[in-house]
């Protein structure tokens, strides 16, 4: 096996269902700020390709805090893709501004255990 076994492995993904209304939220607030813009379903479109890579790439983010790492949202600066690695698993627990205090973030986290 070789050196770098850990960076070809692949986890299954689960979208908490609150994580899911706040990527919807925040996609209502870009189409309010913008209503002809699509930036919403762009917004969303984005979080999904964000997840959807966390299934091959969960190990490269950095833990912020209690476990807890933070993907980044292409186009989306601000935004990021809160989540908790369990053996094989990855359990996105949020999707929120990076500028919001962690805070919120921690009640989430004990959920996961």
């Amino acid at each position: 096996m070789s050196a770098h076994a850990s960076d070809s492995m692949s986890f299954v993904v689960k979208k908490l269902p609150i994580a899911e209304d706040d990527a919807v939220e925040a996609a209502a607030w870009y189409d309010e700020q913008e209503p002809d813009a699509g930036l919403g379903d762009d917004f969303l479109n984005e979080v999904d390709a964000a997840v959807r890579a966390l299934a091959e790439s969960a190990l490269i983010h950095r833990v912020r805090f209690a476990e807890v790492r933070r993907a980044p949202v292409r186009r989306f600066k601000f935004y990021g893709i809160y989540y908790l690695i369990r053996e094989q698993e990855v359990f996105v627990i949020a999707v929120h501004h990076g500028r919001r205090h962690p805070r919120w973030l921690r009640e989430r986290r004990r959920q996961i255990g």
